[in-house]
């Protein structure tokens, strides 16, 4: 059921008619997603009490019916989160701290709905008598599971406990990641003298004049940081001072007791997520968390650490003793990759830095990347120039099958930027259900440095692997 009686110019109102129903990011505005949330949660509501007021007796249409609600909500929310960790601004920031603990309530007021959960929970226990398929009674043990763990069962003051308790943990992560994206940005290490970026390649260099000339830093290079501490310059840069400036500032995120310090939210989350996990039956957050997971219990998982951790250790320690008879000196976290590097040279004869002149972007992803993929399973891509991504910088490809019947849209999102927050992920706009019809539209992000205009993109042994590592996620997307 698509939403009624609203502004039909909200492009969220009704379904996108571009190929794949790719989100008509062109007409979308930020006044857009506010309406489009509020309509959106108002409407699964109204779906949600069209099943629970029935007068029958619990079916499993019931759970088709649940499985088709909110879609006027998914189609703003894929596209809004999408936006906020690739391409935020201070609108979508103060937007989401809004929406962060209305969507926890929203979620809420479902799974923890008594009549609701009293038609999961009755299938559930007759699952075998209903004449399921094997995808079908899947689906009745996912809901009956998810809602359970989120507290479907409990007594009604608990719930009212529960509320409160997701909603502040919403605000609370919501400001870590706001906070961790704005003292990343704030710390990017800016050098004065190109001689202090000896090691780098020309293009690295280039990335960094760039980097600082979007910040207005003429004549200066700028360091900006990623996601993991071992940044990628750290196994070039010959300066080291400079190394342990760029380790330091990654170290130092979030612990500056400025307004974007994270300890007491630290604290703070830690703290509540125990609290609702001992609410739920369990005895620790991770206990919660892993109940769902392969390992089911925080015991299983840290055994398995406890057998590798001295395996790691004495490996790693050989490793240092290695690095330190090449280096002549005490190695510190800031010298680990640079001679790593060192001695990958000396006693493999492996150059990783000599590999980048092969690792030029687009021959990678053609080349490397997209060939892969069709050797393995026949897929071929198409540069669609005419579709327009969720920022100027990314691209959009069709993906067909080898016979040449459509499978749906890739989007590549390379380059890093402020308003990105930093490591490499795939997204999912639209995501494949065959219920719904609907198709398939997967994003990667990457947070490679883009050199000034006209210069090639040369990546690094590692972004090479992690690109082909998050092409793998979309493929399986």
């Amino acid at each position: 059921m698509e939403a009624t009686g609203i502004d039909t110019t909200n492009p969220f109102f009704e379904p996108s008619t571009l190929p794949f129903q790719l989100p008509p990011f062109a007409d979308i505005r930020d006044e857009h997603f506010r309406p489009a949330f509020e309509a959106g949660m108002a409407e699964q509501l109204r779906e949600i009490r069209s099943i629970t007021m029935r007068r029958d007796m619990p079916t499993f249409d019931n759970l088709v019916a649940l499985e088709r609600s909110g879609r006027l909500l998914e189609r703003v929310a894929t596209v809004f989160f999408n936006k906020t960790s690739a391409d935020s601004s201070d609108f979508t920031d103060d937007l989401e701290e809004e929406l962060a603990p209305k969507l926890a309530a929203h979620h809420d007021a479902i799974t923890l709905d008594s009549q609701l959960y009293w038609r999961i929970r009755l299938l559930h226990e007759q699952r075998d008598e209903l004449g399921l398929d094997a995808e079908s009674a899947y689906l009745v043990e996912r809901y009956y599971l998810e809602f359970t763990q989120a507290g479907a069962g409990l007594g009604d003051d608990q719930k009212e406990v529960l509320k409160d308790l997701n909603q502040h943990l919403s605000s609370l992560t919501t400001r870590f990641e706001k906070n961790l994206l704005a003292d990343t940005n704030d710390l990017a290490v800016v050098v004065d003298d190109v001689a202090e970026l000896d090691g780098l390649g020309a293009g690295e260099i280039s990335a960094a004049a760039e980097a600082a000339r979007e910040r207005g830093l003429e004549g200066k290079w700028l360091i900006t940081l990623v996601l993991p501490t071992g940044h990628p310059h750290l196994g070039a840069l010959t300066d080291r001072g400079l190394r342990q400036r760029v380790m330091e500032a990654s170290r130092s995120r979030g612990l500056r007791g400025n307004d974007w310090d994270n300890r007491q939210l630290v604290l703070d989350i830690t703290r509540l997520r125990a609290e609702r996990a001992r609410l739920l039956g369990f005895e620790s957050h991770a206990a919660l968390v892993t109940s769902d997971e392969t390992a089911k219990t925080p015991q299983a998982v840290a055994a398995l650490l406890g057998r590798l951790a001295p395996i790691a250790a004495r490996n790693a320690r050989a490793e240092q003793a290695a690095l330190e008879k090449r280096a002549g000196h005490a190695i510190e976290a800031w010298d680990w990759a640079f001679y790593t590097e060192k001695v990958r040279q000396a006693e493999y004869d492996v150059d990783t830095a000599a590999m980048r002149p092969y690792f030029e972007a687009e021959r990678v992803l053609q080349n490397g990347v997209f060939f892969a993929a069709t050797m393995a399973y026949g897929v071929t891509f198409a540069e669609r120039s005419d579709l327009v991504g969720y920022h100027p910088g990314v691209r959009v490809f069709e993906v067909s099958e080898a016979d040449g019947s459509p499978v749906g849209l890739y989007l590549l999102d390379l380059y890093t930027r402020d308003s990105k927050r930093g490591g490499a992920w795939m997204n999912s706009l639209v995501s494949q259900n065959s219920l719904l019809e609907e198709p398939v539209i997967v994003t990667n992000n990457l947070n490679v440095p883009k050199p000034a205009g006209g210069e090639p993109t040369l990546l690094t042994y590692d972004e090479v692997g992690t690109l082909f590592h998050e092409f793998g996620h979309a493929l399986h997307g």
